[in-house]
């Protein structure tokens, strides 16, 4: 079912807004579509978002009005568009993606979009949906002029609002929609377009022109012919009882044109109320090449203003931009002359200058120089211009020395600058010359200090906040520049320099550098270390009375497996040839009075902890099938056997197959025992240590024999006693013929392997394969063999032959 509505500014007719996925015939001067054309709404397209596209549509193309929506409906329209948060750009994105059909109910949406297209040839190009983020170039780099920066953002940063107040200046042209309201004595409400004479037709009165008036201008006139109408307006001055306002409703669209040095050239349609800048973020901003200092306006083959863009990237008082008029040519042309800047300057860049502006101009629009800066020496970098290079023989660049500080400071110093020059200024030295430099961790403040005149050692001390505790106070240096850059070095006592004794408090001169050093500089701290059963090995510093009681405090007192009987101590002997070895008695709990307590240590010390030779750690094995308690058990002792261990568990079970045990050890290894020999015979190799992590698996009875490798069919095959080897194969279907018959082996249930034999419950017989080379042809051997005995005759015979 189809909802039918026209809207129109003088019958009220009120219609319910289609449900979304429904089909709807819209009537409205913002479509770009013939009457009677069917918009499917889309289920994800909301109809708060489609009212937004056919309001915002309007500014985008006219075409011949059919009718408006009442007065209801659009304030309604006008609060979605507000609610959605697109811009125009978004809006008409949307309404590309719309399905678009014909009255007759087609699905193809393609015709109707080309219509859509071809009504609207005058947009701007379509903006891709990334393009809505900002930032969707890099930031400039240094090769990049000052001030194209700003164009790197998306195309809406620079958009003017759809909606909200114009200026007071802003001239009614055809085009706009103005909203008349009376109130009062008489009620009236209407929305009038600008036509395209720039009128109005107002009831009973008819037309009046509003063609490049203000609103205020035009609120006046249309009161003055209204007045002749309702007595209640009445002329200024007059008590009226009935009130009028006219206030703007949509804006019209006007048509530019950016040509020149700009990204995508071309004609634009755009607000009215838009100016340059606005144009030129539709084109996507000039090239590199283009002049940001000249933007030219053109109008009626006249020029009517020359734009500076850069009054509005700094901020700088200029000529107000001039507003934009419909058929306006934006050319942008080359930049005449750029010039580079560099060095500690508050914008380091590459700047456009107009004819006038010198090197003074350029340092005003770069902000200034930075504190750090060294007027006295700047350096032009100068590419000769071709008239000139005549006359300097041929030279292509050329340096120019600039006292930068005689520049800034009288402006008939000021020096002309040529396209392509390069400014560089130089930042002032690091070097200090009026300070005295301490150093050390003698000092409690090292630094550098203002050099005063008559300055002594004893002054730069004091103002380092003095000596530290640890500090060497017999010997300290002072490093000298001389004048010529020679250095040398001069020696004084901080104690009696801090005395004010004249021979070591010296004074100083500037850039003089001063060392004084600790205690600790001069001598290696002493340690000593500690090894073995302790929690926290490693080397310790020896304080000042520390016993072997308190160096093992330190490192964390001894572990569970720990010997807390004695320690040993080598000490290094007094001519550092040889260690001697000492054992100190020591007890677990070191708190109590030992002989560790009063066991005074030396420098160098190295403790030693043994192990206990009586700590047994707790050791784990896992027996597991059919004993009486399988489990993991704990060993008992460190030669615990496997017999021992199945009498633990209570012995075999009755189920139990002892001759396929199988026995893993830790690490993966699988090693085959006899457990029934183990069992019988406590003396047997069978009968192993039991390690911790082994396993031992004892499986049931298994009355059968597994058959595999070079066998026709691998089977497994029910035991049967006394049988052969071959009688098994036989139960495989028989040997391959690349069977090994001479290699066949039998693998125990334990994991014993003998060639040959009779298997046994629970065994595997293994068939292996011949290699590849055991295969081989023997009659295409016999013919190789043949053909190189013919070769050898041969060759025998014609030596034969030669040597009669």
């Amino acid at each position: 079912m189809r909802n039918v509505f026209r809207a129109h500014a003088i019958s009220r007719e009120r219609t319910a807004w289609p449900s979304p996925g429904r089909s709807a015939t819209f009537v409205h001067p913002a479509l770009p579509v013939s009457e009677g054309t069917t918009v499917k709404l889309r289920s994800l397209i909301k109809p708060a978002s489609l009212l937004a596209a056919i309001l915002c549509a309007a500014s985008v193309s006219r075409v011949q009005a059919q009718g408006v929506l009442p007065p209801e409906a659009a304030a309604q329209a006008q609060a979605l568009v507000q609610q959605s948060g697109m811009t125009q750009a978004q809006i008409q994105e949307k309404l590309r993606e719309a399905s678009v059909s014909d009255a007759h109910g087609a699905t193809d949406a393609a015709p109707a979009r080309r219509k859509v297209q071809a009504a609207t040839e005058s947009n701007p190009p379509a903006i891709k949906p990334d393009s809505l983020a900002p930032n969707v170039r890099p930031l400039a780099d240094a090769n990049e002029p000052f001030g194209f920066e700003i164009f790197h953002y998306s195309p809406t940063t620079f958009e003017p609002l759809a909606y909200g107040p114009v200026d007071e200046e802003y001239p009614l042209g055809p085009g706009d929609e103005v909203s008349l309201t009376l109130w009062g004595d008489d009620q009236l409400s209407l929305t009038l377009s600008v036509s395209r004479e720039g009128v109005i037709t107002l009831p009973d009165v008819g037309q009046v022109s509003v063609n490049g008036l203000t609103l205020e201008q035009a609120q006046a006139r249309v009161r003055s012919a209204l007045g002749k109408v309702y007595s209640g307006l009445r002329p200024a001055g007059q008590r009226s009882t009935t009130s009028l306002r006219l206030s703007l409703g949509r804006l019209r669209s006007i048509q530019v044109f950016l040509l020149g040095q700009v990204v995508r050239p071309g004609g634009y349609t755009i607000s009215s109320v838009s100016r340059v800048l606005n144009a030129l973020y539709a084109a996507g901003g000039p090239q590199r090449d283009g002049s940001l200092r000249d933007v030219r306006i053109l109008r009626g083959n006249k020029l009517v203003a020359s734009v500076d863009l850069y009054h509005v990237i700094l901020g700088t008082p200029g000529p107000e931009m001039p507003r934009l008029e419909n058929g306006d040519v934006i050319f942008v042309p080359a930049a005449a002359r750029r010039v580079r800047l560099a060095g500690p300057v508050r914008r380091a860049g590459f700047y456009e200058l107009r004819d006038g502006e010198q090197l003074r101009s350029l340092m005003e629009i770069a902000g200034g120089v930075l504190p750090e800066a060294d007027l006295s020496s700047a350096q032009i970098d100068r590419v000769v211009p071709l008239a000139m290079r005549d006359s300097l023989r041929g030279q292509g660049r050329i340096s120019v020395d600039v006292n930068l500080s005689q520049v800034l400071s009288d402006a008939s110093q000021d020096v002309a600058l040529t396209d392509g020059d390069s400014l560089c200024l130089r930042a002032l030295p690091q070097r200090r010359a009026n300070v005295v430099t301490i150093t050390g961790r003698g000092v409690t403040h090292a630094g550098q200090y203002q050099f005063r005149p008559g300055m002594r050692v004893s002054d730069v001390l004091a103002a380092a906040g003095g000596t530290t505790p640890e500090a060497y106070l017999e010997h300290a240096l002072i490093t000298r520049t001389l004048p010529d850059s020679t250095r040398m070095m001069l020696r004084f006592s901080p104690a009696r320099a801090l005395a004010h004794e004249t021979s070591d408090d010296i004074e100083l001169s500037a850039m003089d550098d001063l060392s004084v050093r600790s205690l600790w500089d001069l001598n290696d701290r002493q340690s000593v270390t500690v090894h073995g059963l302790v929690h926290s090995p490693g080397t310790y510093e020896l304080l000042q009375g520390m016993t072997l009681s308190d160096v093992l405090m330190r490192a964390g007192g001894f572990t569970d497996d720990a010997f807390a009987v004695r320690a040993e101590v080598a000490r290094v002997t007094a001519g550092g040839q040889k260690a001697d070895t000492l054992e100190v008695p020591v007890s677990r709990d070191l708190s109590a009075a030992s002989a560790s307590t009063t066991f005074m240590l030396q420098p160098n010390d190295a403790v030693f902890i043994r192990r206990d030779p009586l700590y047994t750690q707790q050791m784990f094995v896992v027996l597991d099938g059919e004993v009486r308690f399988p489990g993991t058990y704990a060993l008992t002792r460190r030669d615990e056997r496997v017999a021992d261990l199945v009498r633990r568990a209570g012995g075999l079970s009755d189920q139990a197959y002892p001759r396929g045990s199988r026995f893993h050890r830790t690490g993966g290894a699988e090693l085959a025992i006899d457990l029934p020999r183990a069992i019988k015979d406590a003396r047997c190799l069978d009968n192993l240590v039991m390690m911790p992590g082994d396993t031992l698996v004892i499986p049931r009875y298994m009355p059968t024999v597994r058959i595999e490798g070079a066998v026709f069919a691998p089977v497994t095959a029910l035991y049967t006693p006394g049988a052969g080897i071959n009688y098994y194969v036989t139960q495989a279907s028989g040997f391959r013929q690349d069977a090994d018959r001479r290699g066949v082996v039998v693998v125990s249930p334990a994991g014993q392997v003998q060639r040959g034999g009779r298997p046994e419950p629970g065994s595997r017989i293994v068939v292996p394969a011949r290699p590849a080379s055991d295969t081989r042809d023997h009659l295409k051997d016999f013919a190789t063999l043949m053909s190189v005995l013919a070769s050898a005759a041969t060759t025998f015979f014609l030596i034969h032959q030669t040597t009669k």
